[in-house]
């Protein structure tokens, strides 16, 4: 848990209050796993009235250091939550926790392991083993559909593992996974600390 680096949070709907807005940046700071180091890399959340579209999205923009082309020196990560969907504090709350599930496991595979071009590149092997996934059932991307994607199962993984109830509730690749194990538990939380060689 984190508290020093404030969540910068927009929201151009104009439906929730400064208290709300609190809440959420105390939601990811002190009820989410999540450290001072990832939360520099996000830049804003930012909520917004989609027609449409998803319930939220996370992207990022890796800048490398131009001595060393292999190392990223920073990170501009954006979140968004669709309030056409996204009512209520209670639904922001189960849809940011998925999405900063992708900050995490994306930002430190990429600083960490060298995953930049994240829906080029799978979660590493050994995510899979841990997962029960293969490579004919799931893929990098959204080829093999929504639920058949590794980035989004390990991120509806992290928010059933460090979202506080009720918003960890209901995997929703659960039908035709079992629930994540405390073997996952623990490889999400090293992502932050495993170097890249």
């Amino acid at each position: 848990m984190c508290t020093s680096i404030p969540v910068r949070i927009e929201d151009e709907t104009g439906k929730f209050s400064p208290a709300d807005l609190d809440e959420l940046r105390n939601f990811i700071t002190n009820e989410l796993l999540s450290t001072q180091e990832e939360l520099e890399w996000l830049d804003v959340i930012r909520i917004r009235n989609l027609e449409f579209g998803p319930f939220g999205y996370w992207t990022a923009r890796f800048h490398f250091n131009p001595d060393n082309p292999d190392e990223i020196d920073s990170i501009a990560a954006v979140i968004v939550l669709n309030y056409f969907y996204l009512k209520t504090l209670k639904q922001l709350k189960k849809t940011l926790a998925h999405e900063y599930g992708h900050h995490w496991t994306l930002t430190y595979l990429a600083v960490n392991q060298g995953i930049v071009d994240y829906m080029k590149q799978r979660i590493p092997v050994e995510y899979y083993q841990l997962r029960g996934l293969n490579e004919q059932d799931y893929a990098h991307d959204y080829s093999k559909g929504w639920c058949n994607c590794d980035k989004e199962v390990i991120a509806e993984d992290y928010r059933v593992l460090f979202a506080p109830s009720p918003h960890n509730q209901e995997h929703r690749m659960v039908n035709q996974l079992d629930p994540p194990s405390d073997e996952i538990r623990e490889y999400i939380r090293k992502l932050a600390e495993y170097e890249f060689d």
